[in-house]
């Protein structure tokens, strides 16, 4: 059986952490704090939600496990969903897998060989599940098969710490936003997203969620692109073409603050083309326009037809429209 003074002292001491250490570290602080109850090799610690058969990740943090197997990891959890639907179904008990045992049909043999390549064949899964059907957290520890099977002892101390686990990540990441929110640049809302610094995701609103994914369709919402990442840190802003939007970054103690603008029409045409574009939009001809701008009414319409593939616009009254929606944001 557990000891239970040892696993009020662990309780206490994840919610001083959650207190006193960075968004960044609180996870690997806590998941090696709960190895000194619970001997594991890997962990995989999760937000997420189950619908009909497939798992769509929010956010996911990896202890003892090497970050470049994080597509690897996220893919096979999303095509095998199994252990997640058992964990869901019975919350806050531990559940044990034994991979061998576990995929033993022909459609599940590259989860087996997942599990055998990153040594992790034995796991222990606990999920706390929120009130939105299939929404929650799943926590999962790992062994390799050349090690014992977790035990009773195991279980129940899991069982016991993750309220705990999950209610100090929850309390570590509410500081941090609050920390952000005392500063003038941030206020969170739909334009705004917070980021560790290697572009996991804190709080995303809705507005830099659809920016990204226009840009990115296959982003998984867990961390940043890194073609994004790497862009935002050579410049501190990247332009989302595809929405007519742009998104900043700036530094926060060991966060990063993203802010969702929309570029002035004037900035994303050259000033001709701006120019032009202006009279088109107002119901003037070609020949109107190539008389007022010094042009040959040829010119003019090439100058239309690329500011329309810029501005990712079909007809004029898209123009129209946009040339208003720009004014009024101005």
């Amino acid at each position: 059986m557990a000891n239970v003074e040892a696993i009020l002292e662990l309780a206490r001491r994840l919610y001083r952490a959650a207190r006193e250490t960075s968004a960044e570290a609180f996870q690997d602080a806590a998941l090696a704090a709960l190895g000194t109850q619970i001997r594991f090799e890997a962990a995989v610690w999760f937000t997420g939600e189950l619908s009909r058969g497939k798992f769509h990740f929010h956010r996911l943090h990896l202890f003892g496990l090497p970050q470049h197997k994080l597509r690897t990891i996220v893919s096979n959890s999303r095509q095998f969903v199994r252990p997640l639907e058992i964990a869901a179904a019975h919350p806050g008990l531990a559940h044990e897998f034994y991979a061998p045992d576990l995929y033993r049909d022909p459609e599940s043999a590259p989860a087996l060989e997942c599990a055998r390549r990153l040594h992790l064949e034995r796991q222990l899964l606990v999920a706390c599940m929120e009130g939105r059907a299939g929404s929650g957290e799943w926590l999962s520890l790992h062994r390799s098969a050349s090690r014992e099977s977790f035990g009773e002892h195991d279980r129940t101390a899991l069982r016991l710490l993750m309220p705990h686990l999950s209610e100090a990540r929850t309390l570590n990441r509410a500081l941090g936003l609050n920390r952000a929110s005392s500063e003038p640049f941030f206020s969170p809302g739909s334009h705004r997203a917070l980021t560790l610094l290697d572009g996991t995701i804190l709080h995303c609103g809705r507005q830099v969620s659809d920016s990204i994914a226009s840009e990115w369709p296959e982003w998984n919402q867990i961390r940043l692109p890194s073609r994004l990442l790497e862009t935002l840190a050579r410049n501190g802003c990247a332009p989302i073409a595809q929405r007519g939007e742009a998104i900043s970054a700036r530094s926060f103690t060991d966060c990063i603050v993203l802010t969702v603008k929309n570029v002035p029409l004037a900035e994303r045409l050259t000033r001709r083309e701006y120019e032009v574009v202006q009279l088109f939009g107002a119901g003037k001809r070609y020949k109107e326009i190539a008389q007022r701008c010094g042009l040959a009414p040829t010119t003019v319409r090439n100058v239309v037809q690329k500011s329309y593939r810029k501005l990712r616009v079909n007809s004029k009254y898209e123009l129209g429209q946009l040339i208003r929606e720009s004014a009024n944001s101005a």
